[in-house]
């Protein structure tokens, strides 16, 4: 049976003008009695979708994560703002911290965003279920790996990072290695680390310095003093963020190490200082825009298929690495 506007009508007890309205997009915002409409017409598969387009209205979409200082955020805001354009979104930044967003906000988003994209590394388990409980309302997506995860999520391929860190290393005839980790709970860390070691026992090199970072310029500083504390010779480094690669750079230069010369090192985000920096840091180039775009897209088509539920499938977006100054050839 061919399903028309007075059928949905009928069953949702609005006029047929009141239908015709939410659905050709006239209304963007709506309470919870005209949420009936968009559940009827979603059950008949009312084509009703292509008129919200055609009416020029953008999809609410939140970008939800707890700022901080540096310039790995700067860049995903404005990268972000840039997939933007080129979509059928308005993107809203909201800067929260994850207990405030799951207790306090959460819900109200649920009821007046069309689509949510989360960035909170540390997601435990049973706060992606109660994230899960809500996808059949609205998309979720994380942008952050997360183990064990039960909502879908589009980033990248970390552990593919920290295996090209590594191979590099090998590519310049380093035969040991060092690394400065992160916090244990962030799963992107593990899968970055978990990388750059596979390689190195795979291919017959030993990691001989290790030292636990957690993301911040202080903590490259730290890391630094370690190193030079326990006096280690000939080995690259690789650093599982840019951050703190800067901090220990800038203590090795101001304690007349040179770089590339005695020591080699290795960056990930690829973060727009990487180039400014001295020397020039090579790093793992992550592309915030693709990122952007591939979220933004994904909760397009959920729309366009009427399927508000994006599932719990993983996509990695691939990486490559940036050569610049700071690692350098030992091959004699």
């Amino acid at each position: 049976m061919k399903i028309s506007l007075k059928n949905i009508a009928e069953e949702t007890g609005y006029s047929v003008s009141t239908v015709s309205r939410f659905l050709c997009g006239k209304r963007r915002y709506y309470n919870k009695k005209e949420k009936l409409i968009f559940k009827i017409a979603n059950k008949y598969n009312y084509p009703f979708i292509q008129n919200f387009y055609n009416n020029g209205i953008n999809l609410k979409v939140s970008l939800i994560m707890n700022i901080h200082k540096g310039e790995f955020f700067s860049s995903l805001l404005s990268d972000f703002h840039i997939a933007a354009k080129d979509s059928n979104c308005d993107i809203e930044i909201i800067d929260i911290k994850k207990k405030d967003f799951l207790e306090h906000k959460l819900e109200s988003l649920i009821e007046n965003k069309d689509g949510l994209c989360i960035l909170y590394p540390d997601l435990s388990k049973n706060e992606c279920v109660k994230l899960e409980s809500y996808t059949n309302k609205i998309p979720i997506l994380s942008l952050s790996p997360i183990l064990e995860s039960s909502i879908n999520t589009i980033t990248f391929d970390n552990y593919l990072g920290g295996y090209l860190a590594a191979k590099h290393l090998k590519d310049l005839g380093y035969k040991n290695a060092g690394i400065i980790s992160g916090n244990d709970n962030l799963y992107e860390a593990y899968q970055r680390r978990n990388g750059f070691m596979d390689y190195l026992t795979s291919n017959n090199m030993d990691c001989k310095w290790e030292f636990k970072g957690n993301y911040s310029l202080e903590c490259g500083h730290d890391a630094f003093r370690d190193f030079n504390r326990k006096n280690i010779k000939d080995i690259g480094i690789f650093g599982v963020n840019d951050n703190m690669c800067f901090g220990f750079m800038k203590l090795a230069l101001l304690s007349g190490i040179k770089i590339p010369d005695s020591i080699s090192i290795i960056g990930f985000d690829n973060t727009p200082f990487c180039e400014n920096s001295i020397p020039e840091l090579t790093s793992i180039s992550t592309d915030f825009i693709d990122l952007g775009q591939k979220a933004l897209t994904a909760i397009e088509k959920s729309f366009v298929d009427n399927n508000r539920t994006l599932g719990h499938s993983t996509n990695l977006l691939p990486v490559n690495l940036i050569n610049r100054n700071s690692t350098m050839s030992v091959i004699k």
